[in-house]
């Protein structure tokens, strides 16, 4: 068995009352024995007091820095109406990061909150736990379905989490009929276990207790054997005269009676005495009773039954009765204690053990990808000239690489330029730094070095000092002067204007003949990488290689393991012709130089991309259906499928992102947003961190 385990479970109920609580209480416990310090986090509170967390917590014993909720309701909805669902889930990620940084596994409590997923219009919990990464227990309702029918809804909510994209890790009936547990004992779907709780009146069984928190009521008296904490059967409306009340009663019923039925609530008390009428749970008052029925019942000696005064009445009382589910919370240590013990009778920790070293393949969602990307820039500061000052965008997205301190950006503008733009926008950009252009001590100094390196091209000192103008050039020479450690431009100028004076002054890496491009490829659940879309238009075999090369040292350094797909039209040995042998000679090239790489070729995309094409077409071969890094194979093709998985599968490209320079230079497309320019620059500042 491995000894890498799991480091959270998102526990889910499909409906209320599926018994959510119930499960995490259990499970917990079950991993208070296994791992030193656990934490508890939910990602968006109930209205009001969470009582589920507060009972995880206090029987538990958790520390309050390991308890922790990410979003209030209010707050979650205010945070999509001002900033978006991208922003919600970028702080949801942070703050589960930060609580699991400092503990050994997070138990994360879902909410069925359905206002929300009517406002972001799917499901957010499961939402939440793919962007979380986080394996789902699925919890669901059982009562008063057979086996088979068990299995269906076990399969129709395992689906349904699947679809999701959220890694599905255990499912469980609850509530289910005793007699059909055995019926359902080893059951799995496919290879997810299906566990099963049994229904136990003591937890199903509301109390008093429960009723007060459900109704907002309050107890007249709390007297010796008058506890909340007991459970109720029917719900009796006394609505008769005192002898038919007393003579319908059949014991356990909860009584309901108006608080101005003086002689009824006294007969009670009395009749609770005597052995002639069954005992019933409690007495609800609708309203508050008489100052003197109180002072009467509280000189009373001896056992009165539990009486409790609601602020409902009629039809919207016993509505409410009908409605109160049980809760299991710190005050009730009876139910606790059921709780734990039942979970412990029918849930073979063997098979929660082995579940914890069941590790899913990793998810990773764009706004994972995005933080990820920011947490790595963070670790080394850099300085990121930035050209294009003119541009709204650039100044904005400045500013929050500012504010998340990210890194340096270092504006190529004038500085009274700089100011009034800022000012203008109302934007802080005190943080940054600013090299004025039109300097003329860097005028001169960069012209003379332009010339050093381009007079073999024909180049005059003139001619150097004329190029100093161009803004974009300017800020190239500034790099390679070491005046900052990468460069991205593009917003306002063109692709060939940012490129071609990087190509010509920064020059490619040592032992590299070319540049090439990829994009981050960012699909609901995977990021992957497609190399080269944007730069070389029919690379060589030996240029292929290359290109594959720096397009897995990229992944490598965002944190993809790279597996390489040589893509072609065939898969194989099926193919022959001068387009797949290039392919072929490239594959071949990469394995004799890099034999450390995983890499497959010639493969069509399929092949390379589904597990289930790839059994049928290359059985084989480890990198079939597992690709991360595809490898096109001239720019035409490449071009037009990044396009085409972004347009049609909803994907986010993120990129050009160059590689291969000895410097970063990076170009932004002009119909980029602010968030667009913010990634560029953080991508830019991780290559710079690799460069060093």
């Amino acid at each position: 068995m491995s000894n890498e385990t799991i480091r959270s479970a998102y526990v889910l109920a499909r409906e209320p009352g599926a018994g959510a609580s119930l499960f995490a209480l259990g499970l917990g416990s079950f991993l208070r024995r296994r791992f030193a310090r656990i934490g508890m986090f939910r990602p968006v509170a109930p209205e009001g007091e969470d009582r589920d967390l507060q009972t995880l917590r206090e029987v538990l014993r958790l520390p309050p820095e390991t308890v922790m909720s990410a979003y209030r309701h209010d707050e979650a909805f205010a945070l999509l109406e001002t900033e978006g669902i991208e922003t919600l889930l970028e702080g949801l990620v942070e703050r589960f990061h930060t609580l699991r940084k400092s503990v050994d596994f997070v138990l994360i409590l879902g909410h069925r909150d359905w206002e929300l997923a009517e406002r972001i219009e799917t499901d957010p919990d499961l939402l939440f736990a793919r962007n979380l990464s986080s394996p789902v227990i699925g919890i669901f309702r059982a009562d008063g379905r057979d086996a088979e029918a068990i299995r269906t809804e076990a399969r129709i909510w395992g689906e349904a989490i699947g679809a999701s994209g959220a890694p599905l890790w255990l499912l469980c009936a609850n509530r289910v009929d005793p007699r059909r547990c055995d019926d359902l004992r080893g059951e799995s779907l496919e290879d997810t276990p299906l566990l099963c709780l049994p229904e136990s009146p003591e937890l199903s069984t509301p109390t008093l207790a429960d009723l007060v928190r459900t109704l907002g009521a309050r107890a007249l008296l709390e007297r010796e054997g008058g506890r909340l904490d007991r459970g109720y059967g029917a719900v009796f409306p006394a609505t008769g005269s005192v002898r038919r009340t007393l003579a319908s009663i059949r014991g356990n019923e909860l009584v309901v009676c108006g608080a101005d039925r003086d002689e009824l609530l006294y007969a009670l008390v009395l009749a609770s005495r005597s052995d002639a009428v069954p005992p019933v749970a409690g007495i609800v008052l609708e309203g508050e009773a008489d100052a003197g029925v109180r002072e009467l019942l509280e000189k009373l000696e001896g056992e009165v039954p539990p009486i409790v005064e609601s602020p409902l009445k009629g039809m919207e009382l016993l509505r409410r009765l009908e409605e109160t589910e049980a809760d299991i919370t710190p005050d009730n240590r009876r139910r606790i204690e059921a709780a734990l013990g039942l979970f412990e009778r029918h849930i073979d920790a063997r098979i929660l053990e082995r579940r914890l070293h069941r590790v899913p393949e990793p998810i990773v969602t764009p706004v994972m990808f995005r933080l990820e990307i920011f947490e790595r820039a963070r670790r080394q500061k850099t300085r990121i000239l930035l050209p294009e000052a003119e541009d709204e965008r650039i100044l904005r997205a400045a500013e929050i690489l500012l504010r998340r301190e990210i890194l340096t950006p270092v504006f190529v503008a004038p500085p009274d330029v700089l100011k009034r733009k800022s000012r203008r926008l109302g934007i802080d950009l005190s943080g940054a730094d600013v090299i004025d252009p039109d300097d003329p001590d860097l005028r001169e100094r960069f012209a003379r070095r332009y010339y050093e390196l381009r007079r073999d091209k024909g180049v005059g000192y003139p001619m150097a000092l004329d190029r100093m103008a161009d803004r974009t050039v300017f800020a190239v020479m500034a790099l390679e002067a070491g005046l900052g450690d990468g460069l991205v431009s593009g917003a306002v100028h063109t692709t060939r204007e940012t490129l071609v004076p990087a190509f010509r002054i920064i020059g490619t890496k040592s032992g590299d003949p070319i540049a090439s491009s990829c994009f981050f490829m960012c699909l609901p659940t995977r990021v992957l990488v497609y190399a080269d879309c944007a730069v070389n238009p029919d690379p060589t075999p030996e240029e292929l290689a290359v290109i594959a090369r720096q397009s897995a040292e990229t992944a490598r350094s965002f944190g993809i393991e790279p597996r390489i797909a040589m893509l072609s039209y065939s898969s194989g040995e099926s193919g022959v012709g001068a387009d797949v042998e290039k392919v072929r000679r490239a594959t071949e090239l990469l394995r004799r130089e890099h034999p450390e790489l995983p890499v497959t070729g010639p493969i069509q995309y399929d092949a390379a991309v589904d597990p289930e094409v790839a059994r049928l077409k290359m059985p084989h071969d480890p990198v079939a259906g597992h690709a991360t890094v595809f490898i096109f194979p001239d720019l035409d093709t490449g071009n037009i499928a990044y396009k085409a998985v972004q347009r049609s599968a909803g994907a986010v490209a993120v990129g050009p992102v160059i590689q291969g320079l000895r410097k970063p230079v990076n170009d932004l497309s002009r119909g980029c947003t602010v968030d667009d320019v913010v990634d560029t620059v953080a991508i830019t500042a991780v290559q710079a961190q690799e460069g060093k």
